[in-house]
């Protein structure tokens, strides 16, 4: 613990610059932090100095104080409180440039840069750090090494921070340099304050394994912290003892299959001290047993396997999974920062699996038999070994497999494919379905794992590379697994299809037409083919004689049902057999319509029943437009009267007498009637049109009487009419004549019309090309043409639609003028050019004022653009102060400057009377940026 010093040196200076009051700078040295101390009451120093009064004690500053703004670190060293206070010992370097530790004083009110009233620099003279003091070794520290090991020295991991050298308080600063002054022969490397090494094992008596290493921590300083009566740079010395762990060496574990043991593999005893089952560890450890007498003593380590099986065997029996054994090695360590460490050697012994085998040959199934079991399970199969009376069945769900081996399919078993989890649906009973299996010979296999004997199994057995630096875990099992084979065969059925009953056939449905294939009315499953050969048969279901296929069905009278069967019988007795049945009913005929039957309103009247083509029953009736019907087969139609569409003729379903089922369906038979009229070309007249409409559709001049569809005829001598399109522009003032006729049905008139056009020409206006200056941005109102009731501008000669008055003029553009009368007819267009003088053209006045006087009196407010806005809407607006300082940036969406800033920290302020400049952009990428000043007054 420090002592606290009476008095300290503290050399004060002071920097004070001339850029106004914002800039105020100063500084204070404190090169001995160590002593200094903000509380007399208390005899130790705490490193506290208080900003507020260190500033104030300064010659010829203003006093501040906590009302006027706060205290400011802009490095954020987070040594600096909220009353001011600095933490000189929190402070993580020292200072080597003299704005290393600078503090703001910040006022809001101050209308600095920033918000910065004062920059206030702390030279802090350099400290490194008071060592910790030497224990019983003579060194400052003792650790204990942490790549003893040789697994460690492959990746040598850093074995101390010096800074744990040195004591906490006061902290050392970090900006310093760590020198290695020498010491042990393990030394390594040293980064920045980090210390790697590694201590040597000196084989021999028990006793420490230890080295001292030596070190300084030197921290530089500045003027006049570096100069007497300081030191030029601040050093601490540490020695730092470091000791071997101790190491119990690399434990080798070891699986035993039990059938390994039972061979004689395992008869002689063995040495735990061998590498086999240990290696690299110190000598002069002690060992220790898990039972079954083998460790009769500290030094003892031989022990043997086969022992420690019939031990295992006596006490579990035979079914004894697995079992483990361990022996410990200890190493006892002999330094307080060290720890003993031990090994583990685990031998675990597995109980082998017995082998398992078919039970015997199974009988032989056929397909889809209803007389054999819809599910058997294959693990019923198996014959299992059995020693002295105790069986070794395996039918747990995990660590077991079924799969198929080979078979047209796996007739719905579920293989275990989560191993060690059982898959969802599993069983070890293995069973398989018999119903709609594929015949065939099936091969199904049982798989039993080793791990079925011992599971879940945590016992690790790691691989060693020849330096130990890497190791590969061994995850495998001394055992092998047991499998075996279950085989039978499925002898395949002659298939015969499946039962059809329930079909319905009309007389004149073709399925059913003479030579009938019974075999073609069977439905089937899909996948197989019916059997069709000698080993099948067709027989009369109700008289049981065999019937001939193809058969033939007789003459129908209403109705009759067929039902026949179909039976197939293998060489093995697999038989198949098929149900069918059906009935054909007889069917009424309407007859065979007209798609189109054309007549003219003045037909005679005719019967729609004589245009039915075929042999149609007299027994249907009519049905037609509009809710028509009739009683008979007879049909009157009359045309101009009757409507025109569909006419359907409609004979009966045949129904069964009996049941009142609908037997066959009926039919009909359709004439369709289109009734046609004289048609109508409209009416005559004649109209006025434009010849600047160019063209005119004749169509728009029928009256809505005319039927469509007709041709327009020229009965002048202009060749300009295309279809119903008349150019009118190529024709002259006039009349012209033309006549629409359109033809009806063959059976009626050619209707006609005519239609006169007269052609309406405008004469030209008189226009010139037009000066205007840039700033009034000009519009189309203000252009100027003669000659004419009233005009129409255009961007282009051949434009359809004429510019808004308020299209603002471009420079150097042409635009095209057409004069318009009373009717809305124009005239042939002609062209002018624009011209719009520069802003700063002599025949134009200036749109800027030389002045604005923000007095609220209404007039003269703002920085006024005229027109500028419509003629350049991209422009930029850049007004600065008398000394170069942006104060307004504006463009078309920023309201007019009134004498306030709108840019960054000064946004809102009223600015000073004074000349300002503006700097006007156009941005339109053709006309240059125009300058000037004018004076703000308040």
């Amino acid at each position: 613990m420090l002592k606290k010093i009476l008095f300290f040196v503290i050399i004060i200076s002071s920097i004070t610059k001339t850029q106004a009051q914002c800039t105020d700078e100063r500084r204070i040295d404190i090169c001995d932090m160590t002593i200094v101390d903000s509380d007399p009451s208390n005899p130790e120093p705490d490193g506290i100095i208080n900003l507020y009064d260190r500033y104030n004690a300064l010659p010829g500053v203003t006093p501040i104080d906590p009302t006027m703004g706060n205290w400011f670190d802009p490095n954020f060293n987070f040594a600096l409180d909220g009353s001011g206070n600095l933490h000189l010992w929190d402070l993580d370097r020292s200072s080597i440039v003299e704005t290393d530790h600078q503090f703001h004083f910040l006022s809001a009110t101050s209308g600095c840069p920033d918000d910065i009233l004062i920059r206030f620099n702390v030279v802090v003279g350099a400290f490194s750090g008071y060592a910790k003091g030497a224990g019983t070794t003579g060194a400052n520290v003792q650790i204990c090494d942490l790549n003893s090991t040789p697994r460690n020295r492959c990746n040598l991991e850093v074995d101390i921070d010096l800074f744990n050298a040195l004591e906490p308080i006061p902290s050392p600063h970090l900006n310093g340099t760590w020198v290695y002054n020498g010491g042990g022969s393990g030394f390594i490397s040293l980064n920045g304050s980090d210390l790697t090494v590694t201590i040597p094992y000196d084989v021999g008596p028990s006793r420490v394994d230890q080295q001292t290493f030596h070190f300084t921590y030197i921290v530089q300083g500045m003027d006049p912290c570096n100069t007497a009566p300081y030191p030029s740079e601040a050093r601490t010395d540490v020695s730092v003892s470091v000791v071997r762990k101790v190491f119990s060496g690399y434990s080798k574990n070891q699986r035993i299959c039990e059938d390994d043991i039972k061979s004689g593999a395992y008869d002689a005893d063995i040495d735990l001290r061998n590498d086999e089952f240990l290696a690299l560890e110190d000598v002069d450890g002690t060992w220790r047993g898990s039972g079954f007498g083998q460790v009769t003593n500290p030094i003892d380590s031989r022990i043997n396997i086969k022992d420690i099986y019939d031990q295992i065997i006596a006490r579990d029996g035979v079914k004894f999974g697995c079992a483990r054994v361990n022996y410990d090695y200890t190493v006892k360590q002999r330094s307080g920062v060290c720890e003993d460490t031990t090994s583990t050697v685990s031998f675990k012994i597995y109980e082998d699996l017995r082998p398992f085998s078919q039970r015997g040959t199974l009988p032989s199934y056929c397909e889809d038999d209803p007389s054999q079991p819809a599910t058997i399970n294959l693990y019923n199969e198996l014959e299992f070994t059995t020693e002295n009376g105790i069986s070794f069945e395996y039918n747990n769900n995990a660590w077991t497999n079924w799969r198929l081996v080979s078979g047209p399919s796996n007739l719905g078993l579920v293989s275990n494919g989560n191993l060690p989890f059982p898959q969802a649906g599993y069983s070890s009973l293995g069973p398989v379905s018999l119903l709609n299996a594929p015949p065939g010979d099936y091969v199904f296999e049982y798989v039993v794992y080793p791990e079925y004997n011992c599971w879940p199994d945590s016992f690790q057995v790691l691989d060693y590379s020849s330096d130990y630096c890497n190791t590969t875990p061994n995850n495998m099992l001394p055992c092998r697994e047991e499998r075996a084979q279950v085989r039978f065969r499925i002898h395949p059925k002659l298939y015969a299809g499946e039962d059809t009953e329930g079909l319905l056939f009309c007389e004149t449905d073709p399925t059913i037409a003479a030579p009938l294939d019974l075999f073609t009315l069977l439905t089937t499953n899909g996948v197989d083919n019916i059997y069709q050969g000698p080993q099948g048969r067709w027989v009369d279901s109700n008289t049981g004689n065999s019937i001939t296929n193809p058969f033939t069905v007789p003459q129908i009278n209403n109705q009759q049902t067929f039902n026949f069967e179909y039976i197939t019988r293998t060489v093995n007795n697999c038989e198949d057999r098929a149900r069918l049945s059906f009935t054909v009913f007889e069917e009424y005929q309407s007859g065979v319509g007209l798609s189109r039957r054309d007549v003219c309103d003045n037909n005679v009247p005719f019967d729609l029943f004589d245009d039915l083509m075929g042999n149609p029953n007299t027994n249907g009736t009519w049905t037609g437009p509009n809710g028509y019907t009739s009683a008979s087969h007879n049909a009157i139609f009359t045309p101009g009267v009757s409507d025109e569409g569909d006419y359907i003729y409609t004979v009966p379903d045949n129904v069964d007498v009996f049941t009142g089922t609908i037997m066959c369906t009926g039919n009909s038979a359709t004439i369709t009637v289109v009734n046609h009229q004289s048609p109508s070309a409209g009416t005559s007249g004649s109209y006025f049109v434009c010849r600047s409409d160019l063209q005119v559709d004749l169509v728009d001049y029928l009256g809505p009487s005319a039927d469509s569809g007709g041709v327009f005829r020229n009965l002048d001598t202009t060749d300009l009419l295309t279809g119903s399109l008349l150019d009118v522009s190529q024709l002259g003032a006039g009349t012209y004549n033309f006549q629409y006729e359109i033809q009806g049905h063959v059976s009626c008139n050619l209707s006609t019309s005519q239609i006169s056009i007269t052609v309406v020409e405008v004469p030209s206006p008189n226009a010139t090309d037009q000066i205007f200056c840039a700033s009034v941005g000009a519009t189309v109102l203000d252009l100027v043409a003669t000659n004419g009731i009233d005009f129409n501008w255009y961007d282009n000669i051949d434009d359809t639609s004429p510019l808004s008055i308020g299209t603002v003029l471009i420079n150097g553009e042409d635009y095209f003028v057409a004069a318009v009368d009373s009717e809305g007819c124009e005239s042939p267009r002609i062209g002018i050019l624009v011209e719009l003088l520069p802003l700063n053209h002599p025949d134009c006045v200036s749109c800027f004022k030389d002045g604005i006087s923000v007095n609220g009196d209404g007039e003269n407010d703002a920085f006024d653009l005229c027109g500028l806005p419509t003629v350049f809407p991209n422009f930029e607006l850049n007004i600065y102060n008398r000394f170069g300082t942006l104060v307004y940036k504006g463009n078309r969406d920023t309201p007019l400057f009134e004498g306030k800033s709108n840019v960054s920290l000064t946004v809102g302020d009223e600015l000073p009377s004074g000349v300002y400049f503006y700097v006007f952009d156009p941005k339109d990428g053709v006309t240059d940026p125009i300058q000037g000043n004018f004076y703000l007054s308040r």
